[in-house]
């Protein structure tokens, strides 16, 4: 191996060098016999070391979670099967699927073969292994149950996707619905109407003022369409930059608790994700200020981070959780009820996991009726533009009749 090192003279002159060495040790006794006092050493990386990690941190901003859930549940097993950690990274990069895995999962192997612990290889990639992954994998290889810790992540991050899979396949159909409407609309207005148009134009006919309303729509999608096509992309690129800034994340964040079927099922996620985790740290031996302190890099909302901080600050104080956490809009007053008796009784994993299992439930009930509940609204929506178009293109044909 080739070693990087920094030195200093008797007289104070710093020196540095590199050196082929099958240690580190090697070099600071060459040093110390060169009469040169070592500063640093560290193992000079190659090229192609220093472009994989660079690749790595650049790839992980698109790796899905379903590769994430993958990766920690196989390794888990893995692990319990008898294989070294190096093994089974091998085989885990030789398995996935998206090249981008591949990568950011080679880099951590490397760094494993060189001396660095898993959970430092991991902490390199935050997009990729939450706080809450590092913070379980380190908890795991300093109590020798890294094999257990793994398993607990594997299962929160496995309820996490299906939560957010049952959330977005709820929202698939009304927007279907929205778009195919507006679509027909645009359709109708664009291509149908100046055709029955110009026919009435030839009888000197007057066209009654609903279909002279969507001729003038029509004829200003025609003469602007691409105005507005290129406004709309301008506005929806402003609105996402606006939404990741730090500013507007209390605004939204809010909001979005506040609406009236999207504020509970925003409500139920964070509180079932938070007590997932802080109920799967516990249980592994974290105390409870630090996983308070991971799950506050679990949680999306601001107001919910907000929160966990305050409790941390509470708890240090010497107060108990449920008293933490009970003045607050956010936390339901039977969360921190039964926080509270699980303090009581030594059994809060216990009680947090059920109110896990509770909330997850209830996100699972309001996605499934989300469908059923927003039918009848999307019915009215495309009634009402529906026939708003048929009046307007039968008016003038009938008039004519």
């Amino acid at each position: 191996m080739e070693y990087q090192y920094v030195s200093t003279t008797r007289s104070g002159h710093v020196q540095r060098g590199t050196m082929k060495a099958p240690s580190a040790d090697v070099v600071r006794k060459h040093l110390e016999r060169q009469q040169l006092l070592p500063i640093s050493i560290n193992e000079k990386k190659s090229d192609r070391y220093n472009l994989m990690h660079s690749v790595g941190r650049a790839a992980s901003f698109s790796i899905s979670l379903l590769d994430r859930v993958i990766f920690t549940r196989h390794l888990s097993i893995m692990l319990r099967s008898g294989l070294s950690l190096t093994e089974a990274l091998d085989v885990l990069r030789d398995q996935a699927q998206a090249k981008k895995m591949k990568v950011i999962v080679q880099a951590v192997r490397d760094d494993v073969a060189n001396g660095k612990t898993l959970a430092a290889s991991m902490e390199k990639y935050p997009k990729v292994f939450s706080g809450l992954v590092v913070g379980m994998v380190r908890v795991g290889e300093a109590s020798g149950t890294l094999e257990r810790n793994l398993d607990y992540v594997a299962t929160q991050l496995e309820q996490d996707y299906e939560l957010r899979r049952k959330v977005k396949s709820a929202m698939i159909y009304p927007v279907i619905v929205l778009s195919a409407t507006a679509g027909l609309g645009s359709v109708l207005s664009v291509f149908i109407l100046p055709k029955l148009v110009r026919l009435f134009d030839s009888f000197r006919m007057e066209l009654p003022f609903l279909t002279r309303m969507f001729m003038n729509f029509a004829n200003f999608l025609v003469d602007y369409g691409w105005y507005v096509f290129g406004g709309a992309l301008v506005i929806a690129a402003g609105i996402t930059f606006f939404s990741r800034t730090e500013f507007s994340k209390p605004l939204l964040h809010g909001l979005a608790l506040k609406l009236p079927i999207l504020g509970r099922l925003t409500m139920n996620l964070n509180l079932a994700r938070l007590t997932r985790a802080l109920g799967i740290l516990l249980k592994s031996g974290v105390p409870i200020t630090e996983s308070i302190t991971i799950t506050t890099r679990v949680i999306n909302n601001v107001h919910y981070k907000r929160q966990l901080q305050e409790a941390a600050a509470v708890l240090q104080q010497g107060r108990s959780l449920a008293s933490a956490l009970s003045n607050t809009k956010y936390i339901p007053l039977m969360a921190s009820k039964m926080i509270g008796v699980g303090e009581k009784s030594g059994k809060l994993e216990e009680s947090l996991s059920y109110l896990a299992n509770f909330y997850e439930e209830d996100v699972n009930n309001v996605t499934k009726n989300l469908s059923t509940a927003l039918e009848p609204i999307l019915l009215v929506v495309i009634g009402v533009v529906l026939g708003f178009l048929a009046v307007a293109i039968i008016s003038p044909i009938y008039q004519f009749t």
